[in-house]
């Protein structure tokens, strides 16, 4: 346990050095020169403990609590920065670490279907780290993992995870699920972990979401990134500043919950649910929206109202409601037509062969040759953003796929 002073004054810096070498002293310990007092302005100290019942407080530390062992070297530690909040990275445990991105593709992927949440990347060299949130998390690794993605987004945005990706491959990264959380709270805590970790792959210091719909707090909050950091080109920060005076940004509706988040891009919007950004931008300019079974997405320019009483939106409304409808109807047919039956030892064998012999599908990049599993023809369209229908007649036909030849 680390225990943090506050000093007020310099000299209870000298009382506890003495107290802490007499100490040391005592139990015959080797006590070495930890800095130059003539040189540094101590101005924070923290020392490494055994967990004590006293707490620590910022006038005062009794030399009877120290609790240290005659086997335990106590180590100091100082800032020269006055005030400085000092959090510990190593205190905190992730959810799931994979201490190899490269040789766990499959398990990511599989681990962590339809589940929203914090995502860190470390880079296992320079120590490096890089927070990023999605409503649907193996979604968002499947673009990660999709080399000619990340080759396409590095070309039109300054992104460093993406180049460092790239440039050192994912076996000098471990990934990290920080939390899971519940969709409509996603952007308020990779927030919090921004803030707590500061990663240096994060060239925007504000999670890509902002909250409400009140125009005048989107424009100080693009006018507060643009003053935090100056790697923002000014063509950027003038877009930013332009598209919310405007009011214009992207709402996203999650069907679910009944909330709401507001993107200042299309392209953040699309990170967020998962789908390429010229897709959405494109599915909005045609129709005015886009629905999938998650999320409504709409220009904040275009109240709700009107969406929805679009006769494109009312169209997709029916489409989905007859879709459902003959799902369940045939379902019922199904579960009509066997009901009361028994299986024979033979069926049941050979519907237990067939489960375990099913292949997984392999999406293979022409470009990189880089091979990816995945255990259904759905998880494959998901990762290529095609229908699962047009995937299997890719298989079938030995077709490709989106820059990918897809087969069994």
């Amino acid at each position: 346990m680390e225990i943090y002073i506050e000093l007020l004054e310099l000299p209870i810096v000298y009382l506890l050095l003495f107290s802490l070498i007499e100490r040391l002293q005592t139990q015959k310990k080797t006590v070495t020169k930890i800095f130059n007092f003539n040189k540094i302005i101590i101005q924070k100290i923290s020392l490494s403990l055994y967990e004590s019942t006293t707490t620590a407080r910022q006038d005062a530390i009794s030399t009877s609590n120290l609790g240290l062992r005659s086997s335990v070297t106590s180590t100091l530690h100082y800032s020269t920065k006055a005030n400085s909040p000092v959090i510990s990275d190593s205190a905190f445990v992730p959810v799931i670490s994979y201490s190899n991105a490269d040789k766990e593709k499959i398990a990511i992927l599989e681990s962590n279907k339809n589940r929203s949440g914090i995502y860190r990347w470390v880079n296992l060299t320079t120590g490096n780290t890089y927070i990023g949130s999605s409503g649907n998390v193996s979604n968002r690794f499947s673009k990660y993992f999709n080399i000619k993605f990340l080759v396409n987004e590095v070309t039109k945005n300054n992104s460093m995870i993406y180049r460092s990706l790239i440039k050192n491959g994912y076996s000098n990264f471990k990934l990290e699920i920080l939390e899971y959380c519940e969709i409509d709270v996603v952007i308020e805590r990779e927030q919090y972990y921004l803030d707590r970790f500061k990663p240096e792959y994060n060239i925007l210091k504000v999670a890509g979401s902002l909250r409400g719909f009140k125009h005048s707090e989107a424009t100080k909050e693009a006018m507060s990134l643009s003053k935090k950091d100056s790697i923002i080109s000014e063509e950027t920060r003038l877009k930013i500043a332009t598209t919310l005076s405007k009011g214009e940004y992207i709402v996203v509706k999650v069907l679910e919950t009944d909330s709401f988040l507001s993107f200042i891009s299309i392209r953040k919007a699309a990170e967020f649910i998962d789908i390429h950004p010229s897709y959405l931008a494109k599915t909005i300019k045609l129709s005015g929206f886009y629905k999938s079974k998650e999320f409504l997405v709409y220009k904040s320019s275009t109240p709700l109202e009107e969406i929805l009483k679009l006769e494109t939106y009312k169209n997709a409304i029916t489409n989905e409601d007859r879709t459902k409808k003959r799902t369940e109807t045939s379902k019922e047919l199904i579960r009509k037509a066997n009901l009361g039956k028994t299986l024979s030892p033979e069926t049941i064998a050979k519907i237990t062969l067939n489960s375990k012999n099913a292949k997984p599908v392999l999406v293979t990049n022409i470009e990189t040759k880089e091979i990816i599993e995945f255990s259904s023809a759905s998880a494959a369209a998901k990762y290529l953003g095609v229908d699962e229908s047009y995937v299997r007649r890719c298989i079938t036909n030995n077709k490709s796929c989106k820059g990918h030849i897809v087969q069994r």
